[in-house]
Order: C-alpha cells, then sequence, then structure tokens
C-alpha cells in the first residue's frame, strides 16, 4: 500500500516549469488529498485517462507507483502539457502516454481507456456546462469502463474552506456539487456506483465516486 509521505517524498524530487507556489502545489497536494487511497485504488489498472491533468503530478504518480502501461490526459494550457510530457518522458519506454489541450468543448474518444479520472476539476467547470461535461465523457467512454470522480462534497459546510483555498490559489469560486445530488445525476445518465469514499482531510471534505459504463 503507497502511503501519502511515499508520495510526498517522491513529488518533491521532481521539478516542473513553474512558478514557485504551483511548484508548492504539486509537491504537497497528496497531503490535503486522498492521493493515497486512488493510487491504491488504481494498482491494477492497465490504461488511465486524466481529464484535467494539470501538470502531470497524477500521471506520474500512475507511472512510478502503479502497473499502469497507458496513460492520456487533456488540459486547458499548452504549458501544463509540455510539462506533463517532460515530466512521464523518462518512462516512456515503459509506458504509452500522451496528454493533449483541451479545447473545452469535445471530449476526445475515450474507447481506449480502462478508467477515466476527473479528480477535483469537476467543481472548475462553470455550473451551465457541468451536467453536459460529465454526459460527454459518459458517451466518449467505452462500455465496462470506469469513471472516478474525487471532489469536494458541497453538502458539507466545510466547503466553504475549498472556496477559500480556491479563490486564493485559482482565484475563482468553486462550484461543488453535494455528493447526493451528484450520486442521482449520473445514475439518470446511466452510470453504475460501484463504490462511494467519504474522507476529511483537515478541513477538506472529500468524496470519491467509482462508476462504470
Amino acid at each position: 500500500m503507497v502511503t501519502t509521505s511515499e508520495l510526498v517524498h517522491f513529488l518533491k524530487s521532481k521539478n516542473v516549469s513553474t512558478g514557485f507556489i504551483d511548484q508548492l502545489k504539486v509537491n504537497f497536494r497528496p497531503l490535503i488529498s486522498p492521493f493515497d487511497d486512488l493510487i491504491n485504488t488504481l494498482q491494477n489498472a492497465t490504461s488511465v485517462f486524466d481529464i484535467g491533468c494539470g501538470s502531470g503530478q497524477f500521471a506520474l504518480l500512475l507511472a512510478e507507483f502503479t502497473n499502469v502501461k497507458k496513460i492520456g490526459g487533456i488540459e486547458i494550457n499548452n504549458h501544463l502539457i509540455n510539462n506533463a510530457t517532460s515530466l512521464l518522458n523518462p518512462y516512456k519506454k515503459k509506458i504509452d502516454f500522451s496528454f493533449q489541450v483541451y479545447n473545452g468543448k469535445q471530449i476526445p474518444d475515450l474507447s481506449d481507456y480502462q478508467v477515466i479520472l476527473l479528480i477535483d476539476v469537476l467543481h472548475h467547470v462553470p455550473k451551465p456546462n457541468q451536467l453536459e461535461f460529465i454526459k460527454n465523457i459518459y458517451e466518449a467512454m467505452c462500455p465496462g469502463s470506469r469513471l472516478i470522480i474525487k471532489d469536494i462534497d458541497a453538502g458539507s459546510w466545510l466547503v466553504y474552506f475549498n472556496k477559500l483555498h480556491d479563490m486564493i490559489f485559482a482565484k475563482e469560486i468553486g462550484n461543488e456539487w453535494p455528493l447526493e445530488k451528484l450520486k442521482s445525476f449520473v445514475y439518470q445518465i446511466g452510470f453504475r456506483i460501484l463504490e462511494v469514499q467519504k474522507k476529511q482531510i483537515y478541513v477538506y471534505p472529500h468524496f470519491t465516486l467509482i462508476l462504470e459504463k
């Protein structure tokens, strides 16, 4: 089982082409987010696609701590895509990886991937677009594949700490979902809910939904 301290120690040994604050966010994010649980859940995954992959931090953890053989990802910023590619380059002999810029509209074909990740991304999507965004992901997936949504539970009053966090670091107010409302919506789309996890880390009320198409 991978531990948080192992993840932080590993990330601190890596550098990305970004500012000081963003580097701190990359290095220490596992301290406030259940990355250890996610990595342990994905130990036997063979192919993973990370929607909102950022600088490739989580993809790097997948490459180092799991048996994944294929990693894909999208992000809206070309600079972040370059960072992700640079971080994964040392693994190019054993892992097939590809990152691309997301145009904000069309989800790429996900049919070649066993697991799709949406880690702390949904609450950054504009509220009017969130429902269509999830539907588009569902339509791009192949039957039997899984979607893992990790986000912050708006059903908890602690959500306001995450809103403050996003105001400071992302310069925006998040559009978090109450867990129960999101469960109802993904079920209506057609997802089967395999597992629900809730975990409070400090003042952050996390939830993880593991869904199957």
